[in-house]
């Protein structure tokens, strides 16, 4: 292909393509066809790890590198994974500034790590087999200690004055070699049809239990209950295409109707908000 040399300001289906591009090696972009300051960021991030001089441009070097980089899962697009990324971390520069150190969500959560991995629902054993090649000895005994427990933003504090951080070059590869399969299977463990859906859609639902998890008891989950049911009604055998969609553009309305569970203006219900928005753009392109 040709690589034309694209640069902050530069708008289009050219810098669409550049950003899912870089949404292979963990940019995390929007691919919004708008080349801001995100995407200079993620050029930037992509130049320092192919070795290249960090200029913020996208020049014909960078443009040959991207593309030889393959797609990074088989589950999801790379513009899928980096939605969820995004949504966990606050993308590139905020990982860098606030979730490269142990962090705390709230609620019921533990101190997360890297793209939300979260030490309280995680064993031992889990979590040495997936950080163990990728954190020094001394950062492991001391998350290790987390395993299990409700996390606290006093202990937050005193992690991160010891210093302990997870670089985002270590936070990718597991992201994508071990979080993505194991949430994208105890998605399909609730959603069953979800190999048979458009990929943003198999997002969606993928990000959905990243997120909330699995289960589907009681009032709080009555949203995710519902979303099973109108899944089983669109995989009956015998219907069209065009009567699928009208019944999975029901999940909409279920991803919307779980903001009543936060306070408004909260992030887990722009969360849901941006998931409902991908999950009608997911079935427009179908």
């Amino acid at each position: 292909m040709a690589y034309p040399e694209l640069r902050r300001g530069s708008k289009g289906e050219e810098v669409t393509l550049l950003q899912s591009f870089l949404n292979r090696i963990g940019a995390m972009l929007i691919p919004d066809g708008d080349y801001g300051a995100g995407t200079v960021k993620g050029v930037c991030y992509a130049q320092d790890v192919a070795k290249q001089a960090i200029t913020g441009v996208a020049d014909s070097s960078l443009w040959k590198w991207l593309e030889e980089r393959p797609e990074p899962s088989s589950l999801l697009s790379a513009n899928g994974l980096a939605f969820i990324a995004l949504e966990e971390t606050g993308g590139l520069s905020y990982y860098e500034s606030n979730t490269i150190w142990p962090h705390f969500p709230g609620e019921e959560s533990g101190i997360t790590i890297g793209v939300g991995y979260d030490l309280k629902w995680n064993t031992q054993e889990n979590f040495r087999s997936t950080w163990v090649p990728y954190l020094p000895k001394y950062v492991m005994d001391e998350l290790i200690k987390e395993i299990g427990k409700r996390g606290t933003k006093k202990r937050v504090a005193e992690l991160r004055q010891m210093g302990i951080e997870i670089p985002f070059k270590s936070a990718w590869p597991v992201f994508v070699e071990r979080s993505v399969p194991r949430f994208y299977e105890e998605t399909a463990s609730i959603y069953a049809s979800i190999g048979t859906l458009p990929d943003l859609c198999r997002t969606v639902l993928v990000s959905l239990v990243f997120n909330r998890g699995r289960s589907l008891a009681r009032d709080r989950r009555k949203e995710m209950k519902q979303i099973q049911a109108i899944l089983e009604r669109a995989g009956r055998a015998r219907l069209s295409k065009a009567e699928r969609k009208t019944i999975l553009a029901d999940v909409e309305g279920q991803l919307l109707s779980m903001k009543r569970l936060w306070q408004a203006g909260s992030g887990l219900v722009k969360r849901r908000q941006a998931e409902a928005n991908l999950w009608r753009k997911g079935l427009s392109l179908w």
